[in-house]
């Protein structure tokens, strides 16, 4: 498959008398060969194909502030990962975060995946920002009770992972992560997402699964992410966005099986570290649902439209002008991510004034509105769980699907089969709690 590259895009090239223009620099101009882009229904339904003719990211940087990265996963490392750090104790100082670190979970390795997976490598998948580079931030670490694991960590880290990517180049920031208890956040947390958003930073956040109140960040310049299933509905999980200043839906799927994520998936298959494999594997894909899966394709798409020299309050105004209402917004906020209308749609200028709803748009270009105490990101009150993988082939015995059932514990299982996925041609147009360092945890739904 052919990317046209170059800077030539008012270039004619004639041939048998035709001519032909061609692609804007980091354009993909045909169906990538990526052997598992024919399962990826999430990029069919947000258009991700369609706004790839115009962009892929080049130029971006998301940061995928969570359980850390495999960065040496087949469809995720090389040059495109411009750092890899570990804020762990930090007590919220950003200056605390080391080199190096793990993804110890695989949370954060599909989370990175959804965003930013290589696409036309002929390996794995494609992601939402295939050109994109992603920036490591580990602040939630792997812990288990009995049978039940799960990646965790403090508030604080969470806030130093935010200063840390601002610092380090981020267009981006995408926080799948949410409070294990409903309870008044202070103001760092909300301080920390202003500042990003202050230094032309945009925050995206998963709005939370099966949590007891709505999403908050009524006052924080963040995007607030629900969970849409394969229907394109609200998934079953997905909490409320309630009065977010901005907020979308975006896929989010529902539990899969082996044989279901092999065949149809209806949760989000991208890349995967599996932390029970040994030796460890690089070339893991799974299956998982929740707003966790949801929140990086608007990263991703933030990315795909940063590229094309939008600013950032350029760039929330085109996501939630081009999304498709579903409803009442304190429930689904501007409607559905299609990043193909968002990129294809005619610039705009800076908005000026907040709209104070889950549609309202930055204030003042790209300032930030002054800081109240930030509402709760609302997630799982008892703190997700990871799942039983069930694994298959993708597409040859040396890459591995996990597919992750809610209903199960924590335990690996066997191969299940080996089984060559084949692939249709698909077409392009187609007070924080009151305590400090309070748990977080990663927002894929809990059993």
């Amino acid at each position: 498959m052919s990317r046209v590259l170059g800077r030539a895009a008012a270039v004619f090239l004639f041939a048998c008398g035709v001519a032909f223009v061609a692609a804007p620099a980091g354009a993909l101009t045909s169906t990538p060969d990526d052997p598992g882009f024919g399962l990826q229904w999430n990029l069919q339904m947000i258009g991700a194909p369609t706004a790839w003719r115009t962009a892929t990211g080049a130029g971006t940087t998301i940061a995928i502030v969570d359980s850390g990265v495999d960065i040496a996963h087949e469809d995720l490392g090389g040059d495109r990962i411009v750092g890899h750090v570990t804020c762990l104790g930090t007590g919220g100082d950003a200056g605390k975060c080391v080199d190096g670190g793990a993804d110890d979970d695989g949370h954060g390795t599909h989370v990175a995946g959804i965003a930013a997976a290589t696409a036309d490598n002929g390996r794995g998948i494609a992601g939402v920002a295939p050109d994109a580079r992603l920036l490591d931030v580990k602040v939630l670490a792997r812990s288990c009770s009995g049978s039940s694991c799960t990646a965790s960590g403090s508030a604080d880290d969470v806030i130093a992972g935010i200063y840390y990517a601002v610092a380090h180049g981020a267009d981006v920031i995408n926080l799948s992560v949410g409070s294990t208890v409903q309870s008044v956040l202070g103001p760092a947390f909300g301080k920390a997402i202003e500042y990003a958003w202050s230094k032309g930073v945009i925050s995206v956040v998963a709005a939370g699964n099966n949590a007891l109140l709505p999403s908050g960040f009524a006052n924080e310049p963040a995007i607030v992410v629900g969970a849409l299933n394969r229907a394109g509905q609200k998934a079953s999980y997905s909490d409320n966005i309630g009065f977010a200043m901005w907020a979308l839906m975006a896929p989010g799927g529902e539990a899969d099986d082996g044989s279901s994520c092999k065949t149809a998936p209806q949760g989000v298959l991208s890349t995967y570290f599996d932390p029970n494999a040994q030796p460890p594997r690089h070339d893991a894909y799974a299956c998982i649902d929740g707003t966790s899966m949801a929140a990086p394709h608007v990263a991703g798409a933030a990315a795909l439209l940063r590229s094309t020299g939008l600013t950032p309050a350029q760039t929330v105004d085109r996501l939630l002008a081009t999304a498709h209402p579903m409803g009442s917004p304190t429930v689904t906020g501007a409607g559905a991510l299609d990043v193909a209308a968002a990129v294809g749609a005619p610039p705009t200028a800076d908005v000026t004034a907040q709209g104070g709803g889950p549609t309202g748009a930055p204030a003042s270009g790209d300032a930030p509105t002054t800081a109240t105490t930030a509402p709760t990101p609302s997630s799982d009150p008892d703190a997700p769980t990871s799942t039983r993988p069930a694994q298959i082939a993708l597409p040859a015995p040396g890459r591995t699907v996990t597919a992750h059932d809610r209903n199960a514990n924590d335990l690996p299982t066997g191969l299940v089969g080996i089984a060559a996925l084949s692939v249709a041609a698909v077409g392009c147009a187609s007070g924080w709690q009151l305590m400090r360092n309070a748990g977080w945890a990663k927002r894929t739904p809990r059993r």
